[in-house]
């Protein structure tokens, strides 16, 4: 080979070794966010699921209270407790997610 052809081979394979790295390194980017975002949805996911018990909480409460066989003027009492518990209940899960 002569001279000119090895440094055009040189100089295309330096080419395409500068576009590889470029490719790498977008594609390392694009890893970087897409890991972010996953676990961005993990927290999201989480938040969810916590906030699906907690209405399976209020459900089961709301049962109990509404299947109370109790004098009326002791079921409103019984109710605003539960109520007062439920609220209580609610602002330190609140405090947890923090």
């Amino acid at each position: 080979m002569d001279q000119e052809t090895l440094a055009g081979k040189l100089s295309t394979l330096e080419r395409k070794l500068k576009l590889l790295l470029a490719e790498h390194q977008r594609t390392q980017q694009e890893v970087e966010q897409l890991r972010e975002e996953n676990t961005e949805l993990k927290l999201v996911i989480r938040a969810k699921e916590e906030q699906v018990e907690n209405f399976k909480n209020k459900i089961n409460i709301s049962k109990i209270v509404n299947s109370a066989t109790v004098e009326e003027s002791e079921s409103a009492e019984l109710k605003q407790q539960l109520s007062d518990y439920i609220k209580k209940i609610d602002l330190c899960i609140a405090h947890l997610s923090e």
